[in-house]
């Protein structure tokens, strides 16, 4: 989910051959000859249907894949208007005779490639091998991401020294002034697509995507919030899904309090799985330590400007101890005996090392996305936001706040436009559908699982008893349950649970690469 950018371990530039020169001719203004052509005649809900073909040829840098480009209206309600360009791959199914259609990915974000996800699961075997022998795994990057016309914005302003986290009138005056000139930029250099990169317009891509790849109907896996792109199709053409399976789900319907709270109680109640795991860990090195008290300590000397990395005088402040020390850890418990070892050189003053969690300032021009999915009507005045946080930091007694407060303060002002602000869903034609989740997800609480189950009726939610972000790497039992049922759309019964694994369990097994948020916080300062 975002605050900002990064999708988990993607590299922006593995897929460069026929994807990005078509995308920079194409650019923002429309193509004489395109791949696939837009033409008008809108549907009932307003989507123009492109022709049903696509000009595929082999990708530059994986052969074995096939690479185009499809121009998409920027601005649906027009849809004979100007394009923007969409990049696409395509893994065909490895047993073309078992072959049941397309699985369209996404990893999350917002701002994560779509591309560099379908080529991990086609390369890599990040997932199945069971789903690349059936599938014909296609991956996009969504509009205004990566190779899909990468928005940007001004970089002298977002490299604004700004306090998403405002203690005072003045700081929230000029919170809302960088807000406002952000958004403006990124019009400015962007032009109107940074005003058309809501998840609907999203959700029209894949559905004229699925036209043009001549499919009646399509399997979708979503995570994190690839889940909120996922709900929304669900919604606006359910009558097109084969299968949809809806991993750590964000819930698009929430208030200002349905999303601060939440968020709030997944930090604190991630941090304190994190601490009982030392507890009955030996091998962590702040086993037989107060983890809890350690933490506190370290939170009030960084309040006073008193904290400083070992060996430095670098003063860290309350925010880059919550957002660069432990909130990259708490995606993926495989990280903790890391997280563990930072906190202990902080609290002893010892050499340590910190996997970096900067964030490139260009990855921030994804707030366009966010910001035109989210409005914060309640928060109308620095009165109004302190009331909010003073009165959603009470559920979080030792982390406070959770980074994605910076979510909601990094939209405050905004000037873009807000064509997609929250709503529950209303699905009417779908199929069965599969959620996930982890009962502990510092990033889309098990409370927003529920709260999307009972807006899909025809769905069943499969919980994961353990902690982190994304359950289908972390859970052998989750991921057979989604292989199971986007092969044979068989959902388990309501109320299963999987059971936690390593290191939740305090058993050593074997590690594993942790994994990295998909999406850091808005702004760290």
């Amino acid at each position: 989910m975002n605050g900002n950018v990064m999708a988990e371990g993607i590299n922006m530039g593995r897929l460069n051959g026929m994807t990005v020169t078509v995308g920079a001719v194409i650019a923002l203004v429309g193509v004489a000859n395109p791949a696939v052509a837009v033409t008008p005649g809108a549907t009932p809900t307003g989507v123009a249907r492109p022709a049903s073909s696509i000009h595929w040829q082999a990708c530059d840098a994986h052969p074995a894949l096939d690479c185009a480009t499809v121009p998409m209206p920027i601005d649906w309600s027009v849809p004979a208007g100007p394009t923007t360009p969409i990049s696409v791959v395509r893994g065909k199914a490895a047993k073309p005779q078992q072959r049941k259609g397309v699985l369209i990915v996404n990893p999350g974000g917002p701002g994560g490639s779509g591309v560099d996800f379908a080529t991990d699961i086609i390369e890599n075997h990040v997932m199945s091998q069971s789903l690349t022998d059936n599938f014909d795994v296609v991956g996009f990057d969504p509009r205004g991401v990566a190779r899909s016309a990468q928005l940007t914005c001004d970089d002298a302003v977002l490299n604004d020294w700004v306090n998403f986290y405002p203690e005072t009138e003045p700081d929230y005056r000029g919170m809302l002034d960088h807000n406002d000139r952000l958004g403006r930029s990124c019009v400015q250099y962007s032009g109107p697509l940074a005003d058309h990169a809501d998840t609907t317009s999203v959700v029209r891509d894949v559905d004229a995507l699925r036209h043009a790849l001549g499919e009646d109907k399509i399997s979708y896996y979503g995570k994190s919030y690839g889940t909120q792109i996922g709900q929304q199709y669900a919604e606006l053409f359910g009558e097109h899904l084969r299968a949809l399976a809806l991993d750590s789900n964000l819930d698009h319907s929430v208030d200002t309090m349905g999303f601060l709270v939440p968020q709030n109680q997944a930090f604190e109640d991630s941090f304190t799985d994190f601490a009982a795991w030392c507890r009955r860990t030996p091998a962590c090195s702040l086993h037989n330590r107060d983890v809890l008290a350690l933490w506190d300590d370290l939170y009030a000397k960084a309040t006073a400007g008193k904290l400083t990395r070992p060996g430095s005088s670098y003063a860290l402040s309350v925010a880059q101890l919550r957002e660069e020390v432990l909130y990259p850890f708490m995606y993926d418990p495989a990280g903790w005996p890391e997280l563990a070892d930072w906190l202990k050189s902080l609290a002893d003053g010892t050499p340590g090392s910190l996997r970096a969690q900067s964030q490139d300032p260009g990855a921030r021009s994804e707030l366009p996305i966010w910001c035109g999915d989210w409005k914060w009507n309640e928060v109308d005045s620095f009165a109004a936001l302190s009331a909010y946080r003073k009165r959603s930091e009470v559920v979080a007694p030792h982390t406070r706040l959770s980074p994605f407060y910076t979510q909601l303060t990094g939209c405050l002002g905004w000037s873009g436009q807000v064509n997609n602000p929250q709503h529950r869903l209303h699905v009417t034609q779908a199929p069965p559908i599969l959620m996930t989740n982890s009962i502990h997800d510092v990033a889309t609480p098990y409370q927003w699982a529920r709260s999307v189950a009972a807006q899909l009726p025809t769905s069943t939610l499969l919980a994961y008893d353990g902690t982190g972000h994304g359950t289908y790497r972390l859970s052998s039992c989750v991921r057979a349950a989604v292989d199971t049922y986007l092969l044979t759309l068989h959902t388990p019964a309501p109320g299963t649970h999987c059971p936690a694994e390593w290191p939740t369990t305090g058993d050593a097994g074997t590690a594993r690469p942790a994994t990295l948020p998909d999406s850091p916080p808005v702004r760290q300062r």
